[in-house]
């Protein structure tokens, strides 16, 4: 009894391992067939969308695909459209636009771009700046600029004027500031202007702030000085600077 009772017990074991050996075979076999539809899958997975849209946004991931171009963001995009129970044609329309941003950031950039600088860069598009502008900025440096291109996109998000977003961002560059000294600079201008400041005054008093920091250690005074803000609410304006301290005679 405890004999037979052993072999059907092994025999349970070699089915389920030949199971599990099998399955791994398959899965292996067809990963990469998995990996090039599961972009297009999660973008059409439950969607509520017509047949004729549902297949044009998964065209226009697979051509994205083809192309080298980063598909998170599409499929990104397919899914906020559907939490915001937008119409299939408007999510179609968004996709499309998305994948031609993408497509055009990354023919300025270049091929070698990272995923993470193409989509920045698609964003910067989406806020108004231009192809050249990005082309600028990838000619300032050899280091990677996701960063930077944010920032860039982040001031004229803010209100200020394109080209002076761009010089501003180039400096910096060129003088080898710190990522994060280049972030601070689109942050604290967001924080000036959420705040009713000028973009304009508030981005060239920053600029000044971080770029007077350069070769002093790379700090950047991220809070407001503590004599006061840097911009008066009446003025829009840096408050003026105290009077001199009074000489003993």
């Amino acid at each position: 009894m405890e004999r037979q009772f052993a072999m059907r017990l092994v025999r349970r074991v070699f089915r389920a391992f030949a199971c599990v050996s099998a399955s791994l075979v398959i899965a292996l076999v067809s990963a990469p067939l998995a990996h090039a539809q599961q972009v297009a899958y999660a973008a059409s997975l439950g969607a509520e969308l017509d047949s004729a849209t549902q297949a044009a946004v998964s065209r226009e991931i697979a051509n994205a695909r083809e192309r080298g171009i980063p598909v998170e963001p599409l499929v990104a995009k397919v899914r906020e459209g559907r939490l915001k129970r937008a119409p299939s044609s408007r999510i179609r329309t968004a996709v499309e636009k998305l994948a031609e941003r993408l497509n055009l950031a990354r023919a300025a950039l270049g091929v070698e771009s990272s995923s993470d600088e193409v989509i920045a860069g698609a964003d910067a598009l989406a806020t108004g700046a231009d192809a050249a502008s990005l082309r600028t900025l990838r000619a300032a440096t050899t280091r990677p600029i996701a960063a930077p291109i944010g920032t860039f996109a982040q001031l004229i998000a803010s209100g200020v004027d394109q080209r002076k977003a761009l010089d501003m961002v180039v400096t910096l560059l060129r003088r080898n500031a710190a990522p994060a000294q280049v972030l601070a600079l689109g942050n604290l201008v967001e924080v000036d202007v959420a705040s009713g400041l000028l973009p304009e005054e508030s981005a060239s008093f920053r600029f000044r702030g971080i770029e007077g920091s350069l070769g002093l250690g790379d700090k950047v005074e991220i809070s407001a000085p503590v004599a006061g803000p840097p911009f008066t609410a009446a003025t829009g304006r840096p408050p003026a600077a105290p009077p001199p301290a009074k000489r003993r005679p």
